[in-house]
């Protein structure tokens, strides 16, 4: 035992030394370069070394100082490929605007210089942008271009990453049976070519889907062949960070396994999980873990510790749910949609103008009177054609503008939403938190006991109106004629029986009614019920539906 404990303490001081040696000889390397082109392969052979090292702020650095040489130097595709990976690091820590910038300026290089091997890559990567802000058609259309192109290259070893992601947003969109099937699928190719971490990561997808569903057992099940996966380190096939996968794996086993009250191995994999994603910015697995040991802590009466995870999850929950991100997501890809209509409206206006001019000179070769009169009639043609023209453009600028005021309704409904569920889970917060004053009060002294109950009366308080206004504020953005309606049929309702209809229209259940509003469900019950009589609505008519009604 103490031999085989020796050897292999041996082997791990090797490989230390052996990395060690390779990234020396790299920066050597990097330092003797003597001309711009080797200095620029020398600080991308950095960049894809620091990738696989899992330490993708230090590959950021190389591949953007490669980048810089190489269009210095008018090497074209390796300027791209290395703009490319930027987008890929950027998109792995959540920069979604900086990275779908860098995936547009390379496909257009890519298109005006054919570089075909890169266009799939780009199309895929830009289909995960897409997924991010919940466009799922156009993500879904990016994938299966990235798809055709991968099999027209001959790529059928990147051709299964836009299968992956097609799995992934029916899994979105609620398609669970069909993105499982598409998983499996994927399967057998990943063990024909050994390539655990993707093999994993498809493992993983499954165990999330499962444990959407409460289906614990077949959670479980994936869950564990994706961590042995991810564990074997004979991949050789991955050229990526295997710390994005392993992070999502991690936060995974952490819910999974708090889920089942199995709080070691719960604390165990989201202690894993968040050291991986803060060293690399993964920020939704960095507010889900901390969420997790947040909770852990908080059941071990381990305040202080709870409290620092508790902060850790509120920041990074709201960097990622930022609406300014969100928003200028939208508005880039729609300034992109709007420049290419620009742009093939300017294209055919000087296809024509060329034609036009053509058949000018054609009748000046003829004679003059006729020349004369072929110049005027053309004129007045272009004249009109111009006129049509911009005619034609104003109206694509007005359906252009419909567009993006049904866009910013879309927005704004998603952003209500998200509110919604950031309101319900931080009322469930300021209950616990209120739930913990009150087991404290039996004990505490008569002085304080008249100070507890203030304290969770004033907490109550200020979280249901503060709650309410933030609601009431984004709800009037979608549903601006509602409450007119409402007061115009309905004049006598108070003010509580308001709330309970804008709840009701957003089709909210009675639970969820009463998780934000502090009332138990009976209350609620009986609230609709005499909303019904004060709305004259009759027991076959569906309450929610006539609410809807009133815009």
């Amino acid at each position: 035992m103490k031999k085989t404990v020796r050897l292999l303490f041996l082997l791990n001081c090797l490989l230390t030394f052996a990395q060690g040696n390779q990234i020396d000889s790299l920066h050597t390397l990097l330092y003797k370069a003597k001309s711009s082109v080797e200095k620029g392969q020398q600080s991308a052979e950095l960049g894809r070394y620091y990738i696989m090292q899992n330490n993708l702020d230090s590959a950021k650095v190389y591949y953007n100082q490669a980048r810089n040489i190489f269009q210095q130097t008018d090497s074209l595709f390796a300027y791209t490929q290395n703009t490319m990976r930027l987008g890929n690091i950027n998109l792995a820590q959540n920069n979604h605007i900086d990275a779908l910038k860098l995936y547009q300026e390379c496909l257009k290089l890519s298109r005006e210089n054919e570089f075909k091997s890169l266009i799939p890559h780009l199309y895929n990567n830009i289909g995960l942008v897409y997924k991010q802000i919940e466009d799922f058609d156009d993500a879904k259309n990016s994938f299966e271009e990235a798809y055709k192109l991968f099999l027209e290259n001959n790529d059928e070893a990147n051709s299964v990453y836009p299968l992956y992601n097609v799995a992934l947003i029916q899994s979105i969109v609620g398609n669970d049976e069909d993105a499982i099937n598409r998983y499996l699928n994927l399967t057998t190719y990943h063990l024909k070519t050994e390539n655990w971490v993707s093999l994993a990561s498809v493992y993983n997808s499954i165990s999330e889907i499962y444990l959407k569903s409460d289906d614990t057992n077949r959670a479980r099940e994936y869950l564990e062949m994706a961590l042995n996966a991810i564990e074997d380190k004979s991949d050789s096939f991955n050229t990526g960070p295997s710390s994005f996968y392993e992070a999502s794996i991690y936060t995974n086993a952490a819910e999974l396994y708090f889920k089942e009250g199995e709080l070691n191995l719960a604390k165990k994999y989201a202690l894993k999980g968040i050291k991986l994603s803060k060293a690399n910015s993964y920020k939704i697995n960095i507010f889900k873990s901390a969420k997790i040991l947040a909770e852990i802590y908080d059941k071990a009466k381990q305040v202080d510790s709870s409290l620092v995870y508790y902060k850790t999850y509120i920041d990074f929950n709201e960097q990622y749910q930022d609406e300014y991100d969100v928003k200028q997501l939208t508005k880039l890809k729609m300034q992109n949609e709007f420049d290419e209509i620009l742009k093939q409206n300017e294209i055919e206006r000087i296809y024509k103008e060329a034609e036009y001019k053509n058949r000018e000179l054609r009748y000046i070769a003829v004679a003059g009177f006729a020349v004369l009169l072929a110049v005027i009639l053309i004129l007045l043609y272009i004249n009109q054609r111009n006129r049509n023209a911009k005619l034609k453009l104003k109206e694509e600028n007005l359906l252009l503008e419909r567009k993006k005021l049904n866009q910013d309704l879309e927005y704004k409904k998603k952003e209500l939403v998200s509110n919604m569920m950031y309101l319900m889970e931080k009322n469930e917060f300021i209950t616990s938190i209120s739930k913990k004053l009150i087991e404290l009060k039996p004990d505490a002294k008569k002085d304080n006991k008249d100070l507890i109950q203030q304290i969770i009366n004033e907490i109550r308080q200020n979280s249901s109106t503060k709650m309410w206004e933030e609601f009431e504020i984004r709800f009037k953005e979608v549903h601006k004629d509602f409450y007119n309606e409402l007061h115009k049929n309905h004049p006598d309702l108070t003010l509580n029986e308001v709330k309970i209809c804008a709840f009701l229209r957003l089709n909210m259940s009675t639970k969820e009614i009463s998780a934000i509003t502090h009332q138990s469900v009976k209350s609620i019950n009986m609230a609709r019920f005499r909303l019904r009589k004060k709305l004259h609505i009759d027991r076959d008519e569906n309450l929610i539906a006539y609410l809807k009604s009133l815009k």
